[in-house]
């Protein structure tokens, strides 16, 4: 079920989802639009008032200086590109990964995401990745990968996450930096 509301110059597109925090996303095609899940416990009048924290206010703002500085976005051919090329580098690296972290993905996943280069579901083993993670060099890729498979050993981003990646992918914060920087 989803709604949609007015908030300052944005559109908001409101969807109830299984999930159990809220998540919002501004995608570059239509910067003015801000898609929010919110759990289904939570009401709507309740979701719109997420939006006047400041946390979620500095979180706008800097989604729209990124897409004032970069107005212009990769095309389609590019994006194809990035597809082409990470469908040819993912098995291998998923096959290298799983074997030396002792872990198995359920389903691996290219898609067009912006807000983040990589996710996992513990629950389904799923790992997801943005498209745009095709544009950088293999070492990135290598990072995000074991990222995703590293929280099927440990959910959260905490000390025993980062030993694990500390343990098995020492130049991670290299490849995060170079993520961050947009280099």
């Amino acid at each position: 079920m989803s709604k949609t509301y007015h908030w300052k110059h944005f559109t908001i597109q409101v969807t109830k989802k299984k999930i159990k925090n809220t998540n919002l996303s501004i995608k570059p095609a239509q910067p003015d639009v801000i898609c929010m899940s919110i759990p289904y416990a939570m009401s709507y009048n309740d979701a719109l008032e997420v939006l006047e924290q400041p946390r979620i206010q500095r979180w706008v703002e800097k989604h729209q200086k990124k897409l004032q500085e970069h107005p212009e976005y990769p095309k389609v051919q590019e994006m194809e590109r990035y597809h082409k090329r990470l469908q040819k580098i993912l098995p291998e690296l998923f096959k290298k990964w799983e074997s030396r972290l002792g872990v198995r993905c359920a389903k691996i996943s290219i898609r067009d995401t912006r807000s983040q280069w990589g996710s996992c579901s513990i629950r389904s083993g799923n790992i997801s990745i943005s498209v745009w993670l095709g544009a950088y060099p293999v070492e990135c890729i290598e990072y995000v990968v074991v990222h995703e498979l590293a929280h099927l050993l440990e959910a959260g981003h905490n000390q025993r996450f980062y030993a694990i990646l500390d343990n098995h992918y020492p130049s991670w914060k290299h490849c995060r930096e170079q993520l961050k920087n947009g280099k």
